[in-house]
C-alpha cells in the first residue's frame, strides 16, 4: 500500500518557555502526534575551506505520527 505523509511545519519564534511551544503545538495538531525541534545555525568547512553555515535540529518533544495519520513539526530557534 502506498501512502504520503501530510505534514505542516511551523516556525516558532516568540515563544518564552519550551512548555509554550508543547502547548501550542499540542492545540494546533488536533489529537495528532506532532514533534517539536530545536533548531540552531552551526557551520562546516566546505571542501574549498570555507565556512559555511547550516541548520542542525534536536528532537525536543513528540514522537513520529504512523502509518495513515497527520504529522504536526514545529521548530523554534534557541536566542
Amino acid at each position: 500500500m502506498d501512502f504520503a505523509w501530510l505534514v505542516d511545519e511551523w516556525e516558532v519564534t516568540d515563544a518564552g518557555q519550551v512548555t509554550e511551544v508543547i502547548a501550542w503545538a499540542t492545540s494546533q495538531a488536533e489529537g495528532n502526534p506532532f514533534e517539536v525541534f530545536l533548531r540552531w545555525e552551526d557551520h562546516h568547512t566546505s571542501k574549498d575551506g570555507r565556512l559555511e553555515p547550516y541548520s542542525r535540529y534536536a528532537l525536543i518533544y513528540g514522537r513520529p505520527a504512523i502509518v495513515e495519520t497527520t504529522t504536526e513539526t514545529v521548530f523554534f530557534e534557541s536566542e
